[in-house]
C-alpha cells in the first residue's frame, strides 16, 4: 500500500510532474485504447503532462496503473485488453492520430471537464482518471479520519498508512471531536501506539470512555473494533500498558462500561497485569478489582428506569440529557409517561448539537406515524442490521399537537444545521426517493460496492416475468482463495395477510404452465457463475399470493460477502425459461450482497404493487429444516412482514431539508444544478437533463441512491 494505490483506488487520481521528454503518439494512443477496454480514460490535463514523459518511464508507470485496475476489478487483463502485448504491439501512426483526435473531440463536446467522472466516447461511458495534487491527497486522509461511519477493512488500512507512513501527516494532531466515529478513533490511535508515537494527551481527546479504551486494545490486537466478536488479546509492552492505564485512570465513570463488556475486560486485564500499577493508577486498578469481584454499579439505564418508576418528570429529563443520543430515542416514551412535550423539546434543544443527523432523521420517521394506532413495531437495536427486533406490544396514538410539536422542533434543528453548509444552487428532487432509506453506515468490505440502503423499495421494470438472479465470481477473496461455492436460491410465497402459500421449486420446470422456474445448477456466464429463478407474476397473483420472499443459502463457511464479487439483480423476461440472452453483468438493476451470513433474504417482491424491497438481511443461522417447515416458516413470515412495514428515514426527507436550508427547489431536470434521482443509473438521468436544458450548458451533479459514501459525507 502506498500513495499511488490509495489515491487511485479512492479518487481515480494520480500525482505526476511534467518532464522534458516527448511521448510517442503510438505509445499514448495504444495505452489509452487499452484503458478504454477496461472502462477508463485520461483527462486532458493528465494527457498534457504525460506527453512530456519519456517512453520507458511512461511504460513503467502505465504498467503500475494497470496492475492497480486489475486488483480493483479482479480481472485477467490479457483476456480483455485490445493490445495485451503492449508496448511490443501497438497501433500504427494513422490509427493513433485518429484515436487521439476522436478522444479530444469527445472532450470538447463535454462542457465541464473539471472533476468530471464520466466521458462519453463512441457511446461508451468511460470513468475519467484525473491529475491530482498533494493537497487533494492530504484531503483523502482527512476524509478517512472524519468519516461519519465505520470504515471498511481496506479503508482502515489506508487510515493506518496515513497515520504512520505519510510524511505530510507526521506533524498533524486531530482536535477533539475531529474523529466522529469512535471505532475509527480507536484504529487511528492504535496505529500510533504500535508505531511508538503514543501521546496520552492526544489520545484523551478521542478515547474518553472505558469502551473507547477497550477498542484501542482490540485494534492493537487486530480484532473487531465494533466489539461484536471476541478478540484474542496479544501481549502488550510496558509502555503500551502504561498508556492504557493512564487513559482508564482519567476515563469518566468507567465501571458501567467495564461491566457492559465484562468478559472482554477480564481477558484484557490478564494481559495488562494491573497489580504492577496499583499505586501509579489507583482508580483504574480499583475499577478492574471491582469488575473481578462482580460488584455491579448502578448503570445509566438503571437510573433511567428508576426515574420512570418514580414518575419524576424532572429526573427523567435530566438523566436522559446526560446522553443526548439516548434521549432522542426515548422521546416517545417520555411523552407517553406524562412528561410535558414542551419540557421535552426544551431540554432537547439544549443538547441538540450532540445528536447526530441520522438520529434526528429517525425521530422524524418514527413520529410521522405516531398519530395512528400501531399494532406492532420493528427496529434494529443499536443500529445492528443483523438483529431485527419485532415488538407485538401495541402503541396507542399520541396527541396530534404533541406529534407536530416534536416534528417541528426536529426539523428546525436540522434546517439550522444544514443552513451553514455551502449552497446547493437549483435542486431537483425525485419524489420516488420517499421509497429509499437513508444510508445506515453499515460496514462494507469496499466503498466501491454497488450497495443500496436496507428497506428501500424499487419499482420493477415493465413485463410479466421477473428473473431474480445471483451472480458471483470465485477466486481470490479478502483473505483466501474461494472456490466451488454452492448455493440454493428459492422463493417463499405469502398472501396479503402473510399466510404461507408454499415454496417455489428448486428444479427446472418443463411444463408450459409456469408459476416459477429455477435454473437448478449453476449457470456459467462470461464474467463468472450465476443462479436464477423466473417468476411469472400474473400466475403468482392468480394463486392469491402477494409477496415472494427470496431466500439464499450458501453451503460452506465462506459467506457470499467474502467472494471477490457477488451481487443480486433482476431483469424482465418474455416467459420463464425463455431463450433470451442471459448476461447478468449487463443488467442495471443489480446490487452487491453485503449480508455477513451464509443464509440471507436479499429481497422481497410485492407482486400486487410490482415493486421489490431490497433487504440484504442476513439470518444468524440456517433454517432447521430444508426446505423450511413449521416454526421456521412462521419466523420467516414475521421477519419478512416486519421488513415490509419497517419505517426508516428516507432520502426524500433528507434532501428536501437540505434544499430548503441551502438551495432553490426547481420542477424540471433541465433547470437543476443538483439532481437527486431514484434511478439507479446516473448517466441516463444526466443525458435526459442535458436534453431538457434550455440556454447555456449547466454544470450539473446527479446523485442516485447507490452513492452511499457521497450521501453520508455530504448530507449526513
Amino acid at each position: 500500500m502506498d500513495l499511488f494505490s490509495i489515491y487511485f483506488s479512492r479518487n481515480l487520481k494520480v500525482i505526476i510532474a511534467e518532464r522534458k521528454g516527448k511521448l510517442p503518439v503510438r505509445i499514448l494512443a495504444t495505452a489509452l485504447r487499452n484503458l478504454e477496454s477496461l472502462g477508463y480514460t485520461f483527462s486532458t490535463k493528465l494527457i498534457d503532462v504525460l506527453n512530456t514523459w519519456e517512453r520507458d518511464r511512461f511504460v513503467f508507470w502505465f504498467e503500475q496503473l494497470m496492475e492497480e485496475i486489475r486488483k480493483m476489478k479482479g480481472i485477467n487483463l490479457k483476456e480483455i485488453l485490445v493490445y495485451p502485448k503492449f508496448p511490443k504491439r501497438k497501433m500504427n501512426i494513422q490509427e493513433s492520430k485518429f484515436y487521439l483526435n476522436a478522444l479530444m473531440h469527445s472532450w470538447r463536446q463535454q462542457s465541464f471537464e473539471q472533476e468530471q467522472r464520466i466521458l462519453l466516447l463512441n457511446k461508451l461511458q468511460l470513468r475519467v482518471i484525473h491529475l491530482g495534487s498533494e493537497a487533494d491527497f492530504y484531503q483523502v486522509g482527512m476524509n478517512l479520519l472524519t468519516a461519519k461511519s465505520a470504515l471498511s477493512p481496506v479503508a482502515k488500512e489506508q487510515l493506518v498508512w496515513f497515520a504512520t507512513k505519510y510524511e505530510g501527516w507526521s506533524a498533524f494532531e486531530p482536535e477533539a471531536g475531529q474523529i466522529p466515529v469512535r471505532e475509527n478513533a480507536a484504529v487511528y490511535c492504535a496505529a500510533l501506539l504500535k508505531a511508538g508515537r503514543a501521546s496520552v494527551e492526544q489520545f484523551q481527546r478521542h478515547l474518553r470512555t472505558a469502551t473507547d479504551i477497550l477498542r484501542l486494545a482490540v485494534a492493537c490486537s487486530d480484532g473487531d473494533v465494533s466489539l461484536k466478536e471476541n478478540t484474542r488479546f496479544r501481549s502488550f509492552t510496558r509502555s503500551e500498558r502504561r498508556v492504557i492505564f493512564a487513559l482508564l485512570e482519567n476515563a469518566s465513570d468507567p465501571l458501567e462500561d467495564l461491566f457492559r463488556y465484562k468478559g472482554s475486560w477480564q481477558r484484557l486485564a490478564e494481559r495488562l497485569h494491573p497489580g504492577e500499577y496499583r499505586y501509579r493508577y489507583p482508580v483504574a486498578v480499583a475499577a478492574l478489582d471491582q469488575l473481578r469481584l462482580g460488584e455491579h454499579p448502578l448503570t445509566f439505564h438503571g437510573r433511567v428506569e428508576r426515574a420512570f418508576e418514580q414518575k419524576d418528570n424532572e429526573l427523567i429529563v435530566e438523566t436522559l440529557a446526560e446522553r443526548p443520543g439516548e434521549m432522542v430515542g426515548q422521546l416517545d416514551r417520555m411523552i407517553r409517561s406524562g412528561v410535558p412535550v414542551q419540557q421535552v423539546i426544551g431540554k432537547m434543544e439544549t443538547v441538540e448539537e450532540k445528536v447526530s443527523t441520522r438520529a434526528l432523521l429517525r425521530v422524524l420517521a418514527h413520529f410521522s406515524t405516531r398519530t395512528q394506532f400501531q399494532v406492532r413495531r420493528s427496529f434494529f437495536p443499536q443500529g445492528n442490521t443483523a438483529n431485527l427486533y419485532v415488538s407485538t406490544q401495541p402503541l396507542p396514538p399520541l396527541n396530534v399537537e404533541d406529534v407536530h410539536a416534536v416534528i417541528s422542533a426536529v426539523e428546525h434543528t436540522l434546517l439550522k444545521r444544514f443552513a451553514v453548509l455551502p449552497p446547493l444552487g437549483n435542486v431537483y428532487i425525485d419524489e420516488r426517493l420517499q421509497e429509499f432509506s437513508v444510508p445506515s453506515g453499515k460496514r462494507r468490505a469496499s466503498e466501491s460496492l454497488r450497495a443500496l440502503s436496507l428497506a428501500s423499495w424499487i419499482s420493477l421494470p415493465t413485463g410479466d416475468t421477473v428473473r431474480f438472479f445471483l451472480s458471483w465470481r470465485e477466486g481470490l477473496g479478502r483473505e483466501e482463495r474461494i472456490e466451488c461455492v454452492n448455493s440454493d436460491l428459492s422463493g417463499v410465497l405469502y398472501d396479503s395477510n402473510w399466510h404461507d402459500m408454499g415454496q417455489t421449486t428448486r428444479t427446472p420446470l418443463q411444463s408450459n404452465e409456469y408459476v416459477a422456474a429455477n435454473s437448478g445448477l449453476k449457470v456459467t456466464t462470461p464474467d463468472g457463475t450465476a443462479k436464477y429463478m423466473d417468476l411469472h407474476l400474473p400466475s403468482v397473483s392468480k394463486l392469491g399470493a402477494r409477496y415472494i420472499v427470496i431466500m439464499v443459502n450458501a453451503f460452506r463457511d465462506n459467506a457470499f460477502k467474502d467472494l471477490p464479487e457477488c451481487y443480486a439483480g433482476w431483469m424482465m423476461r418474455q416467459a420463464p425459461q425463455s431463450d433470451e440472452m442471459f448476461e447478468p453483468s449487463t443488467v442495471q438493476e443489480r446490487i452487491d450482497l453485503t449480508a455477513d451470513s451464509r443464509s440471507c433474504i436479499p429481497a422481497i417482491i410485492d407482486v400486487q404493487e410490482r415493486r421489490i424491497l431490497w433487504c440484504d438481511f442476513g439470518l444468524k443461522r440456517l433454517p432447521k429444516a430444508h426446505p423450511p417447515m413449521g416454526d421456521n416458516i412462521s419466523d420467516l413470515a414475521l421477519i419478512a412482514r416486519a421488513m415490509t412495514e419497517l419505517k426508516r428515514p428516507d432520502l426524500y426527507t433528507l434532501f428536501m431539508l437540505h434544499a430548503k436550508a441551502r438551495g432553490t427547489l426547481v420542477e424540471t431536470l433541465g433547470m437543476a444544478n443538483l439532481v437527486f434521482t431514484a434511478e439507479l443509473e446516473s448517466n441516463r438521468v444526466a443525458e435526459v437533463a442535458e436534453y431538457l436544458t434550455e440556454g447555456p450548458p449547466v454544470e450539473r451533479t446527479v446523485i442516485t441512491p447507490l452513492e452511499q459514501e457521497y450521501i453520508m459525507k455530504q448530507f449526513l
